[in-house]
């Protein structure tokens, strides 16, 4: 039942890759552009991602014997840590869809073609960051490799495109609407 779900996942990616990334490619944005446009927004932006899931001690360890439940652990707690991660992505997700909601009843406009470019990116942003979740569920933290790596990239690009909404008002409408969400954030976000 999960490998067919998984299949059908995996082909509903594809296509959605092939229909509406072909044409547009919204750049990746810095760090700070996320963080300063969209408050909120930190796991996307992860900079020691890499170390954290690379299986080159994973591999170490395996080549001696004697360390087999350090290995073991080592698996079960980057697998646990990158179910967290790509769950805190997922949040991340809805936080930037919730900020579109947030400048929709600050009497932010855009065209329908933004409202569809943002909704299919999100889409596909959640697919694959699911995707991911079910193949380190099942398959460990290492069963990725460089997709994994790469799962903050359609959140900072789904970022990318609110952030583009938010830079279209001008300089004081823009600091005021950022004033707020970065109140309203923190009702999203309880500490």
């Amino acid at each position: 039942m999960v490998a067919v779900f998984s299949l059908f996942a995996f082909a509903w990616l594809c296509l959605f890759l092939l229909l509406f990334l072909k044409s547009r490619r919204a750049p990746i944005p810095r760090d700070s552009e996320v963080r300063s446009t969209i408050a909120g927004l930190f796991a996307a932006s992860a900079c020691h991602i890499d170390a954290l899931f690379s299986d080159t001690d994973y591999r170490n360890l395996s080549a001696r014997p004697e360390l087999k439940p350090l290995r073991i652990e080592i698996r079960a707690d980057r697998r646990r840590i990158a179910l967290l991660w790509l769950g805190r992505l997922q949040r991340e997700v809805h936080i930037v869809w919730e900020f579109r909601r947030f400048l929709a009843a600050n009497h932010f406009t855009v065209t329908v073609g933004e409202e569809v470019e943002i909704g299919c990116a999100a889409c596909f942003a959640l697919l694959y960051l699911r995707f991911a979740w079910i193949l380190v569920f099942f398959c460990g933290p290492f069963a990725l490799r460089g997709g994994l790596r790469r799962a903050g990239v359609p959140v900072q690009r789904l970022s990318s495109r609110a952030a583009r909404l938010l830079a279209q008002a001008p300089a004081a409408v823009r600091t005021q609407l950022e004033q707020k969400w970065a109140k309203h954030v923190l009702t999203l976000n309880p500490a």
